[in-house]
């Protein structure tokens, strides 16, 4: 009986140390996205990974598939919505069909500095344009940014508007994107990321507008002769995760999910900073010109005003002035 009981008292003390590793149910989750492994999008990415992992004491185990892996911006919506993928993150326009008041976040010149864009997303116009894709089946959990987008070239500096008459612009699918170049006197050609580098190589397009860490980690110096620092338009980065999943959750993983993600944007802007400098210095060496100062006020007359109004006739004024209010 003695023996009986010690042994019972032995399996249960066992049990006991081995339960939370035992029944601690893991849920792995995969997140896509279209950026190269050199981006700082996918280092911000790995370090969300490892503080979800940290932060939720292993219960969560962020799985990251950068380069289009998974599939293109458009397929990974759609597959994040359907829950077959779980998070993924892409540049804000790819978002405005869903929801088209995101859309004013990629306006020419509609944000004034770094400082002005990101206490926008951080706040309550952030927050709203967030709460915006829930109808989607998408819950909103952070801003990462794709950032301040800079025109290179492959034969001649963007100097001036008649620079850019007659090129073939790559340029994202936002509206007001493929508006502001073609008052330009561009040709734009919207198309994914990854088949961008080939279309540069072959000369399906002349020229591409991306912020300059893309540039570099994408190495479109490898196919691009000039680049100049215009900073023309701003691409936020919404991180979504299915809204049935994330639901599913209990409110403590919930909030690990979001805080981390808020988290690693702010790490990632803090990257992109941080690296301008060099990542310039090394385009210089790897054989591009770098115009690092331009004059954007013909540039500005030409597209800041016809491309708001165009937006404001489709979605109204309030949201663009209340970008305008934060300070």
């Amino acid at each position: 009986m003695k023996r009986n009981t010690f042994l019972a008292a032995l399996l249960a003390t066992i049990a006991g140390g081995l339960a939370p590793s035992l029944t601690m149910a893991q849920t792995k989750l995969r997140f896509a996205h279209a950026g190269p492994e050199s981006s700082s999008q996918h280092l911000a990415a790995l370090e969300f990974a490892k503080a979800v992992k940290e932060r939720s004491k292993g219960a969560l185990e962020v799985q990251v598939y950068p380069s289009s892996q998974l599939g293109n911006d458009a397929t990974v919506i759609g597959a994040v919505r359907g829950g077959t993928i779980d998070i993924m993150m892409a540049g804000s326009v790819n978002f405005a069909g869903l929801t088209p008041q995101i859309g004013a976040l990629d306006l020419p010149f509609l944000f004034r500095s770094p400082e002005h864009a990101y206490k926008v997303l951080d706040g309550k116009v952030g927050n709203q344009l967030l709460a915006g894709l829930k109808t989607h089946n998408l819950t909103g959990l952070g801003w990462f940014e794709v950032g301040f987008r800079c025109i290179t070239t492959k034969n001649r500096p963007v100097r001036t508007p008649d620079d850019v008459r007659g090129l073939k612009v790559r340029t994202t699918p936002n509206p007001s994107h493929i508006l502001a170049f073609k008052l330009l006197g561009a040709n734009p050609v919207p198309m994914p990321l990854g088949e961008l580098y080939q279309a540069l190589e072959t000369g399906a397009v002349d020229s591409q507008e991306h912020p300059i860490a893309i540039t570099h980690a994408a190495k479109f110096y490898e196919v691009q002769k000039h680049l100049t620092m215009s900073r023309h338009a701003y691409t936020a980065m919404p991180v979504v995760m299915t809204r049935a999943k994330f639901d599913a959750l209990s409110p403590e993983l919930q909030k690990v999910l979001a805080e981390s993600a808020q988290a690693a944007g702010r790490f990632q802007r803090e990257l992109n900073t941080r690296d301008e400098a060099k990542i310039i210095a090394d385009l210089r060496a790897k054989g591009m010109t770098v115009l690092e100062t331009y004059d954007a006020a013909p540039f500005r007359k030409l597209v800041g005003d016809e491309t708001r109004k165009a937006f404001v006739d489709k979605n109204g004024a309030e949201l663009l002035a209340a970008v305008d209010a934060t300070n």
